[in-house]
């Protein structure tokens, strides 16, 4: 997989770019999107019959997300579903292994993509357009009839832990689990770009994780990679934890970077943890 943010080594450029053009801002280079005409998904996991191609509103835009129910979620009881929030890099289809490895613990899956990417339409530009998205595709979750609202585990990697985190304030949530994500904007920056500059110099909206990770009210589990050189663990993840309510957990990986978390952990054992973690075992 490629890597989710820009590399370490251009950000001092862009850093230029922005000083010297000066009311410009840095958050436009968070959002990577990639334009589809048409999403080409494996069957390999989830065959075609048990996902539902969704297309949301937000806005004045048209988000396409995944639905992915189990074969027997008709006939027994809802099975908890986890709304997967994806990296700034690419869209779904770039995601679709992950969303495999989620519906092979057992759960339903909801997969969306931000405005931009994929074949929704528009431009993420800022923080805001990730909150209204998220809230797109968490009301369109919990108006499923066949959903059961208090098993909705939120799953956020890289920038997804921002519209995952907000998402998990507006309505109780059964868990909300983070891979690899930033505690604000400014940290983003300053690791980013190894400058002691403000990151309000540089990013208009704040992406302050570290500040709703300290709201949400429900259990968490935090992966980050040990070897993540754009998201260090010590300035990012190790803040996160400190920061937020328990129950929580951390588990540190060794030799990952920042999409390194299921092969640093292999695939099984990553599938176990969170399936022990959602199901409370």
């Amino acid at each position: 997989m490629a890597v989710t943010l820009l590399p370490r080594t251009l950000w001092p450029a862009l850093v230029a770019i922005a000083l010297l053009l000066g009311s410009c801002s840095l958050d436009g280079f968070l959002f990577n999107s990639q334009v589809l005409e048409a999403y080409d998904l494996s069957t390999d996991v989830i065959a075609v019959e048990y996902r539902e191609a969704v297309l949301l509103t937000s806005g004045s835009e048209t988000l396409h997300g995944y639905y992915c129910r189990q074969p027997d979620s008709l006939r027994v009881e809802p099975h908890p579903v986890i709304v997967y929030h994806h990296g700034n890099y690419d869209h779904l289809q770039y995601y679709w292994p992950r969303v495999e490895y989620l519906y092979q613990c057992g759960f339903d899956v909801f997969i969306y993509d931000y405005r931009g990417y994929g074949m929704s339409t528009g431009k993420s530009t800022d923080e805001e357009s990730l909150k209204a998205d998220a809230l797109a595709a968490l009301n369109y979750v919990r108006e499923r009839t066949d959903v059961d609202t208090t098993q909705i585990v939120h799953y956020g990697f890289s920038l997804g832990g921002v519209p995952a985190l907000w998402a998990a304030t507006r309505h109780k949530s059964a868990g909300v689990i983070t891979e690899s994500i930033f505690a604000s904007g400014e940290a983003l920056v300053q690791t980013g770009t190894v400058l002691n500059i403000p990151g309000g110099y540089l990013l208009r909206d704040g992406y302050r994780n570290i500040d709703r990770i300290a709201e949400v009210d429900t259990k968490l589990l935090m992966f980050h990679g040990k070897d993540d050189i754009f998201v260090p663990l010590a300035v990012h993840g190790e803040a996160l934890y400190r920061a937020a309510k328990n129950p929580k957990t951390i588990i540190r990986v060794e030799g990952a970077g920042h999409e390194g978390v299921p092969a640093g952990l292999g695939i099984s054992n990553y599938r176990d943890l969170i399936s022990a973690f959602v199901r409370g075992s």
